[in-house]
């Protein structure tokens, strides 16, 4: 199990990108999008500050920078940023509940682009998603107490190598 929101978790979504060919041929060819993924503070989820990490796709091809980021980055360069608890992320990745409805609702929210833009992507979603959902997470809330603290120690050791 890969441990949430974490450096190699993220390189996982990109690896599962990469290893659709419909990806990158077929649901998002020629799409270029800077997105970024905030995930809210909470302390469930061993998560103290929040977390960002970012999707940045040039003509349906996943690029390299596809990381973890400070919050500075993902506001100067990120068409959209979307943010929710690790609770609704969870629960999106978990194909538990829709995007469309979540972000209707406002459990995701946009804090940068535009709603109309991100409406009018809403069809990508599914096959978005699906990279995060073949992953085998390690989710927080269900870790033992032991194991959490070492998953925020986890955490603290990447956000300082990283600065983010």
């Amino acid at each position: 199990m890969i441990p949430y929101a974490t450096p190699e978790w993220v390189a996982e979504v990109g690896k599962n990108y990469r290893a659709n060919p419909d990806n990158q041929n077929k649901f998002f060819k020629g799409m270029t999008i800077f997105l970024s993924f905030r995930i809210l503070a909470d302390p469930r989820f061993g998560i103290d500050k929040d977390i960002y990490f970012c999707s940045d796709v040039v003509n349906g091809a996943l690029q390299d920078d596809s990381a973890l980021l400070s919050k500075e980055d993902a506001e100067n360069k990120s068409d959209f940023i979307l943010s929710a608890p690790p609770e609704m992320w969870k629960k999106l990745i978990k194909k538990e509940q829709g995007f469309v409805s979540s972000f209707m609702s406002g459990k995701i929210k946009l804090d940068k682009g535009s709603k109309a833009r991100v409406i009018g992507l809403a069809s990508k979603s599914g096959p978005l998603i699906e990279n995060f959902y073949r992953i085998d997470t390690e989710w927080p809330d269900e870790m033992s107490p032991q194991r959490l603290e070492e998953y925020k120690a986890l955490v603290k050791g990447f956000r300082e190598k990283l600065k983010v």
